[in-house]
């Protein structure tokens, strides 16, 4: 998934010139857009979320039948509220609280403990996050209608569908409360009327999530982690 972050931001830094080369001519919409103090949006967009797990240390010999596990990605939605204040030409202070919904997979490459065969077994996990980030923008200077800017910040997320309490050993169960920090770029393009940003932020999630309810799925794995794509259009 990080190489898809990196591939998009070299396509926007590149792209960037043969805009400014074909508008340059144009007059600026809205030209004291980025004086207003405080202003409101929302964003609509596609999330790709993932798992960053390690293992127990010495797998082989500390779970004996635990041999591999694999995250399989789904795409899900996304649908924020923006509220931006301004710190200064080049810096804002955003606060995007929204909602989440998206299905990862997870598939554990086992040995049954009731067959005792080799076989693959597989754990959907649903999840609906209500999401809560802040987050530092920079910008840079406008180019007619065009603004590159990167951003980033803490997020802390609520999965209202988690499992986490659930007494059920067929489960995976992940804790309900997680924090993250996130890391985006995008470019921000002025109409006449609205300001419309194409953006892609990549969440790094710090809290184990987790849970330890002694089945033999979770025993073999230290840690699990979020890792999440987020591709957003912003309408300001």
């Amino acid at each position: 998934m990080r190489k898809y972050f990196y591939i998009s931001f070299l396509l926007l830094v590149f792209g960037l010139p043969s805009a400014e080369a074909q508008f340059s001519g144009q007059i600026k919409n809205n030209p004291r857009y980025d004086r207003k103090p405080l202003h409101f949006g929302f964003s609509i967009g596609a999330n790709y979320f993932s798992f960053r797990h390690r293992y127990q240390s010495d797998l082989t010999s500390a779970v004996p039948g635990y041999y591999r596990l694999k995250s399989h990605v789904s795409p899900g939605y996304s649908i924020r509220i923006i509220s931006n204040l301004r710190l200064g030409d080049h810096w804002d202070l955003r606060f995007s609280p929204g909602f989440g919904s998206t299905v990862r997979t997870l598939e554990f490459d086992v040995v049954n403990q009731f067959t005792q065969q080799r076989e693959t077994e597989e754990r959907k996990i649903e999840s609906s996050l209500m999401e809560f980030p802040l987050y530092l923008k920079f910008k840079s200077e406008r180019i007619s209608n065009y603004r590159l800017y990167v951003m980033g910040g803490p997020k802390y997320a609520l999965d209202l569908a988690s499992d986490e309490d659930i007494e059920d050993d067929r489960v995976f169960k992940l804790q309900q409360d997680d924090f993250c920090y996130d890391l985006g770029f995008g470019v921000d393009i002025y109409f006449e009327y609205f300001k419309f940003s194409p953006q892609i932020i990549y969440s790094f999630g710090m809290t184990n999530l987790k849970v330890e309810d002694r089945t033999f799925l979770v025993e073999g794995i230290q840690g699990i982690y979020t890792r999440a794509l987020l591709i957003n259009f912003t309408f300001e």
